[in-house]
């Protein structure tokens, strides 16, 4: 256990060192306004899933520890980790229709995977829950109004800057799902990490508020992602650096994620050598 704990410690760094060489590397593209579509960019737009890949397997690696799916926590590393493979195969999908030169039209296959990991974050946050929280938490009515209040408040935000005077075409209803579904799905799991967030100063003297907050952050960085992305295709603003802007934003709420897996993770030490 204490090689494994080791190697752990050790690793943790790469992830970190990826990330900052993608994101300095795609900022270049913006502030240089390179094409998107050249071969570069592509090829970076490409490659940088590989940080949603370290939090895959940091997620199983830590849900092991955690005792798998027969504890609460090993099974929310588990579902993250699902999200961001999911999220992976969805950014596999699409740079493979670009790199074939296919138009990528809204919604495509690749929403299989970037929509898929809604549920699958949101099993995660569950699964975090249960593992923290007190038996009378919703007991209390200021739990309860804020558990209803945190989610009508993120649609609300989601409403007045993307979907303000949005136009309904029955036409596409596909595209009408996902646009309503992107929202609502991030709304609940957001919540859903913010309630956990409070639940988790009751749980062994509060040692796991760290990790639930780097959740919420990840969370929401998965959040803004996806809105950008849904506003610039909805508005026809997808283009030019916009795009490597768009992944940026992918990139680091993929970097967050795997982060938010590794304090988990690291926790779990914490806890046995306490």
């Amino acid at each position: 256990m204490e090689l494994k704990e080791n190697i752990a410690k050790r690793t943790i760094f790469i992830p970190v060192i990826v990330f900052i060489i993608l994101m300095i590397w795609g900022l270049f593209f913006v502030f240089t306004k390179s094409d998107p579509n050249s071969y570069n960019a592509q090829f970076w737009s490409a490659i940088y899933q590989i940080i949603a890949w370290f939090g895959v397997f940091y997620g199983i690696y830590f849900s092991n520890l955690w005792g798998g799916w027969k504890s609460q926590i090993g099974r929310a590393n588990l579902a993250f980790a699902s999200g961001l493979l999911a999220q992976s195969f969805g950014q596999f999908v699409f740079s493979y229709f670009t790199y074939k030169q296919v138009e990528v039209l809204y919604p495509s296959i690749a929403d299989i995977g970037f929509f898929g990991s809604i549920p699958l974050y949101i099993c995660g946050i569950y699964f975090l829950y249960k593992a923290l929280r007190s038996r009378n938490f919703f007991s209390s009515w200021s739990i309860r109004i804020l558990a209803l209040l945190i989610p009508v408040c993120i649609l609300g935000f989601s409403y007045n800057i993307f979907l303000k005077g949005y136009q309904f075409d029955w036409s596409h209803p596909l595209t009408i799902f996902f646009d309503f579904g992107y929202p609502l799905g991030q709304a609940i799991y957001v919540s859903m990490a913010i309630i956990t967030f409070i639940t988790s100063s009751r749980f062994l003297g509060g040692i796991m508020k760290k990790p639930v907050l780097f959740f919420i952050v990840a969370l929401f960085a998965q959040f803004v992602a996806d809105y950008v992305f849904l506003f610039l295709s909805n508005r026809n603003f997808y283009i030019g650096s916009n795009i490597i802007f768009s992944d940026l934003l992918y990139l680091l709420a993929y970097f967050m994620m795997t982060l938010s897996l590794i304090k988990l993770g690291s926790t779990f030490y914490k806890i046995k050598n306490s």
